[in-house]
């Protein structure tokens, strides 16, 4: 009866840092979805009102429905969506502040040229501004 031998190449440590085993991708994989399941929020300083305000990154659908209106329409409605704290989306505030509809609230707290300021960190936070580069040789 015939003997076989079978020779296996015995892989180095590079060969195998450089792949990822099942487990690992797994786990970078669940990071990855966590990420993007959990929306990014940021501090802002607003001067008119002398304190902070906590916005909350806007999905896309909520940045192209922004995009699509009026100049000055959509910076408005990009504030009213994604400001979280305070909560100017409360019945409560919009009645002290006398609100006819609940997006004036934006116009009456901030200053007008604020509004579009935070509209754009918003669109930032959703990677619209700044979130790509081109790579220099």
């Amino acid at each position: 009866m015939p003997c076989l031998f079978f020779f296996f190449k015995q892989k180095t440590a590079y060969e195998i840092g450089v792949r990822l085993v099942g487990s690992e991708m797994c786990i970078r994989d669940r990071q990855m979805i966590a990420s993007k399941t959990i929306k990014k929020t940021m501090d802002l300083y607003i001067k008119s009102i002398d304190s902070v305000i906590t916005i909350e990154e806007p999905d896309g659908a909520l940045c192209r429905d922004a995009n699509d209106m009026e100049a000055g329409e959509g910076d408005k409605y990009m504030c009213y969506e994604c400001i979280k704290e305070p909560d100017i989306k409360s019945k409560e505030v919009q009645d002290a502040f006398g609100c006819a509809v609940p997006m004036d609230i934006v116009e009456i707290i901030f200053a007008p040229g604020e509004i579009p300021q935070i509209a754009i960190e918003c669109m930032k936070l959703a990677g619209y501004m700044g979130g790509v580069e081109a790579v220099k040789n």
